[in-house]
């Protein structure tokens, strides 16, 4: 009887796996690009990137010179409506594109 003395390549294979999952699965995290809030009016309307856009309800404590992110929608206001976020106070606000 003969005994095959290769070592099996299945554990190179599976730590090889398991490392590719665990590094795709992590969260990173991406810069989004940000836009000065030119103008605010009464927390209802708002010029970013020389576009308008109005609050659906009320974005409180919006102040111009805030840096905004677009989680949804466009800054060039190409959109019905858009997901602002405020890198000063962290808080995200709906609004309708104009």
């Amino acid at each position: 009887m003969r005994v095959d003395n290769s070592k099996s390549i299945f554990p190179f294979y599976f730590i090889l796996i398991l490392l590719f999952c665990l590094l795709s699965s992590m969260n990173m995290a991406y810069a989004l690009e940000t836009y000065e809030l030119q103008a605010s009016v009464n927390d209802e309307k708002f010029i970013i990137n020389d576009e308008n856009f109005e609050a659906k309800t009320y974005c409180f404590d919006m102040q111009e010179g805030d840096q905004i992110a677009f989680l949804d929608g466009s800054a060039l206001g190409a959109c019905v409506s858009a997901t602002l976020y405020n890198t000063r106070t962290k808080r995200t606000c709906e609004v309708w594109c104009e």
